[in-house]
C-alpha cells in the first residue's frame, strides 16, 4: 500500500516538477551552441511550488532531480533545472544533444553544456539512460569520444576515474553504453568506450546479456574479436545462465571455433532455467558441425543432462535431427553405450524418436546393426519398448522399420501386462473406419506377424479396454459424412445421364450418333452407363444410411456401401471423359488426344499412394518372416486391391471383347 500510494504522488508531482521548455529543446535538436548558451544564462528555470515533505520520485528518476540536504541531514527533492529535462522522458539536454549529431556544431553544443552543468553528463533520464548511452545508441561515434573525453578532462589519473564512472554507469536494464555501441556495431565506438576503461566489458546486467554475448549473439565477429582484444578476462556472461558459447551455436562452426579457444570451460555450462548446455542446443538445431566441434574439445559433454534428465542425444532425435544423432553416436567420439542414455522417464534417444514421431531418426536407428538387440527392445519406467510407443503412436512410418528388425521382440509386455498387439487391439477404432486408416493396418501387420496377446483373459481384457461402439455418436458421424458423399454421387449421376444424350460429336442427320462406329466411342458409353448406374446405387444405399429408423449396423454396412459405389462411379466417369475426349479429337490431332488422356489418367494418383502404403507393409513383413514363409503376401494384397479398385475397367474390357466376339460370329 505504501508503494502505491508513494507511485501514485510521484505521478502527481511530477508535472509540477518537469516543464519541458521548447526553445531549448528545439536548439539542442539542431546543436545551436549559441542560442544553448543564451537560454541557460538568460532563461529562470518554471519552479513551481511544491508541497513539503510530499514530493516523492520514482527509483529511476533519482538521477535527475538533484537532491538538497537541510540542516538536519535528511534530504528533500528541489525543483528540475532547465537544462535538467527538457523531455517529458525526462531527457536533458545534454541527453538530446548526444543523440542528435557528432558534427562540429553538437561537439560545441555538447561543451557548452557540461560547462554550465558538468553533473548532466552522469545523470539518466526515465530509463535511466545517460547522454553516453543515447550518443551510442544513435552511433555518434565522435560524440561519445567527445563526451568521453570531458568526463576525463585535464584533471589526470582523476580525470581518468570519472571517465570510468561516467562509462560504467547502467541504465535501468542494467546496461552501460558498450551494450549500444556493440548493438550498433560500431568497432571504433567500442574501443573508444573500453580505452576509458579496459575492463568495461566485465560490467554485466544482473541477469542480462555481457557486452560479448550481445556481440556473438547479433553476428558482429569483429567486435567480439576487439572485446576479448582488449580485455581477455572479460565476461562471457548472458541471460538465464547462458554464456557466449550458446549464442555461437546458431552462429555456425567458426564463431563457436573462436569462443572455444577462449574459454573451453564454457562447454559444460548450463543454463538455468533448463539446464541445456551448448552441445544440447547444438542438437536441437542439428548444427553437426558445431557438434563435433564440441566433442572434439569435451567429449564427456555428451553425458550431461539438462534438467529433466534429457542428454543432447534426446534432444536430438526429439527433434529428427538424423545427422545429430549420427555423430553422437559416432565411437570415435563418444562411448557406444551413447545410445542407452535414459531420461528421467527411463526412455533411451529411440523412445523419444518414436513418441515425437521423428521417422528418419527411427529409421537411421533400425538400420544401425550396432544397436543390438538389448538396445531395441530396451523398456521405459512403464515398462514400453521402442515397439509399444509406436503401436500407442499409431504412425505406420516409425511402426514399419521397428517390426522389420528380427531383433525387435513382438511379445514384451509392459507394466501394465500388455504387448503391442494389445495395445493395438485398444486403440484400433471402432465402427465406420478408412480402409486404411493406420491403427487397423498395425493391427493386421501385428497379427500376420506373430505377434501375440498377454496372458489375461480376453473376455476380462475386452471389458476393461476395449472400446464399445457407440450408437449415437456412430450415428452422427454417418449423418455428417453422408452430405458429403451424396453431393458427390448426385454430381456424378447428373453429369453421366446428361452425356449419355449429348455425345461426343454430336448427331447424323438421322438421329444416329456421328462417331458410332468408333472403338472409342463403345469405351465411351459403356464407361458413361456405368458411371450412371454406380453413382445411383450410391444414392440408394446413402437412402438406408442416412435414415435414422434403420438400425444402426445396417446404417454402417449401407454406408460403406455407397462410398465403394461412389469411388467405383468416379473412376467410370474418368474413363468416359478419356475416351470421349480421344474420339473427338483423334481425327483432327491424334497426338493430343493421346497426351490429353494420358494426362487424365493422373486421377488415379491416389490409387499410387494406397498401394505404395500396402506394399510397404508387406515388404515389412517380407524381411521380418523370410521370403519362404511370405513371399506370396505382396503380390496376392496389391492384385486384390487393384482388383478393387479397377473392376468397373475390367466390366468395360469385358463388355466390349464380348461385343467383338459376337459380331466376329
Amino acid at each position: 500500500m505504501d508503494s502505491e500510494k508513494t507511485r501514485q504522488t510521484a505521478e502527481k508531482s511530477e508535472p509540477n516538477v518537469v516543464q519541458p521548455h521548447p526553445e531549448l529543446l528545439m536548439a539542442a535538436r539542431h546543436g545551436d551552441h549559441e542560442r544553448i548558451k543564451h537560454l541557460l544564462k538568460t532563461t529562470q528555470p518554471p519552479v513551481a511550488p511544491l508541497p513539503a515533505g510530499e514530493v516523492v520520485v520514482h527509483v529511476e528518476k533519482v538521477a535527475t532531480i538533484r537532491q538538497t540536504t537541510v540542516g538536519d541531514g535528511t534530504e528533500s527533492a528541489a525543483a528540475v533545472t532547465l537544462a535538467e529535462a527538457v523531455t517529458v522522458a525526462w531527457d536533458s539536454v545534454l541527453h538530446v544533444v548526444a543523440s542528435s549529431g557528432d558534427e562540429p556544431e553538437f561537439l560545441q553544443s555538447a561543451t557548452a553544456i557540461y560547462g554550465n552543468a558538468s553533473h548532466l553528463l552522469g545523470a539518466g533520464n526515465k530509463k535511466g539512460d545517460t547522454p553516453l548511452h543515447c550518443a551510442a545508441r544513435a552511433g555518434r561515434v565522435r560524440m561519445v569520444s567527445h563526451l568521453v573525453d570531458l568526463a576525463c578532462g585535464n584533471d589526470g589519473a582523476a580525470g581518468d576515474g570519472a571517465a570510468k564512472s561516467v562509462v560504467r554507469r547502467q541504465n535501468a536494464k542494467g546496461e552501460t553504453a558498450l551494450h549500444e555501441a556493440v548493438r550498433f556495431g560500431s568497432t571504433e565506438m567500442v574501443r573508444v568506450l573500453m580505452s576509458a576503461d579496459p575492463e568495461l566489458a566485465r560490467v554485466v546486467p544482473a541477469d542480462g546479456a555481457s557486452p560479448l554475448y550481445l556481440a556473438v549473439s547479433l553476428g558482429h565477429i569483429l567486435i567480439a574479436r576487439k572485446l576479448h582484444e582488449l580485455d581477455n578476462a572479460l565476461s562471457y556472461a548472458g541471460p538465464d545462465g547462458k554464456n557466449a558459447l550458446h549464442a555461437s551455436v546458431l552462429k555456425g562452426k567458426d564463431t563457436a571455433m573462436m569462443v572455444l579457444k577462449w574459454n573451453k570451460d564454457l562447454i559444460k555450462q548450463a543454463d538455468r532455467s533448463s539446464g541445456s548446455t551448448a552441445l544440447h542446443l547444438a542438437a536441437s538445431w542439428g548444427s553437426h558441425d558445431v557438434i563435433s566441434l564440441l566433442l572434439d574439445g569435451d567429449p564427456s559433454a555428451v553425458y550431461q543432462p539438462d534438467k529433466h534428465g534429457s542428454f543432447p542425444i534426446h534432444v536430438a532425435a526429439f527433434e529428427d535431427k538424423v545427422k545429430a544423432v549420427s555423430i553422437l553416436l559416432d565411437k570415435h567420439r563418444c562411448r557406444r553405450d551413447c545410445a542407452e542414455l535414459r531420461d528421467a522417464n527411463g526412455r533411451t534417444f529411440l523412445h523419444v524418436a518414436v513418441l515425437a514421431e521423428s521417422q528418419s531418426v527411427v529409421t537411421y536407428a533400425c538400420k544401425l546393426r550396432k544397436l543390438g538387440p538389448a538396445m531395441m527392445n530396451m523398456q521405459d519406467d512403464e515398462g514400453n519398448t521402442a515397439l509399444h510407443l509406436a503401436v500407442q503412436v499409431g504412425n505406420l512410418w516409425i511402426f514399419n522399420p521397428l517390426i522389420q528388425r528380427r531383433e525387435v521382440e513382438l511379445n514384451l509386455t509392459n507394466s501394465e501386462g500388455q504387448t503391442p498387439l494389445d495395445l493395438s487391439w485398444i486403440t484400433k477404432p471402432v465402427g465406420v473406419h478408412y480402409g486404411l486408416n493406420p491403427r487397423i493396418r498395425i493391427y493386421k501387420l501385428l497379427q500376420d506377424a506373430g505377434a501375440q496377446e498377454g496372458t489375461h483373459r480376453l473376455d476380462l481384457f475386452y471389458k476393461e479396454h476395449i472400446k464399445k461402439l457407440d450408437e449415437k455418436e456412430e450415428a452422427q458421424k454417418i449423418t455428417d459424412s453422408t452430405q458429403t458423399i451424396g453431393i458427390g454421387s448426385v454430381l456424378i449421376a447428373t453429369v453421366a445421364f446428361a452425356a449419355a444424350f449429348a455425345p461426343p460429336g454430336g448427331y447424323r442427320n438421322d438421329g444416329a450418333p456421328t462417331l458410332a462406329e468408333h472403338y472409342a466411342f463403345n469405351v465411351f458409353i459403356i464407361a458413361n452407363t456405368l458411371a450412371f448406374i454406380c453413382a445411383g446405387l450410391s444414392v440408394i444405399s446413402l437412402m438406408y444410411a442416412g435414415v435414422a429408423a434403420v438400425d444402426i449396423r445396417t446404417r454402417m454396412i449401407a454406408f460403406i456401401v455407397s462410398v465403394t459405389f461412389m469411388a467405383s462411379s468416379a473412376r467410370s466417369l474418368g474413363a468416359a471423359f478419356a475416351f470421349g475426349l480421344y474420339v473427338v479429337l483423334t481425327p483432327a490431332a491424334r497426338t493430343t488426344a493421346i497426351a490429353a488422356c494420358a494426362i487424365t489418367a493422373l486421377a488415379l494418383a491416389d490409387v499410387v499412394l494406397f498401394v505404395w502404403v500396402l506394399a510397404t507393409g508387406e515388404v515389412m513383413l517380407l524381411k521380418r518372416l523370410g521370403v519362404a514363409r511370405a513371399w506370396w503376401r505382396l503380390p496376392r494384397t496389391i492384385l486384390a486391391f487393384l482388383l478393387m479398385q479397377f473392376w468397373p475397367y475390367i466390366v468395360i474390357a469385358g463388355l466390349l471383347l464380348y461385343t467383338k466376339i459376337r459380331r466376329a460370329h
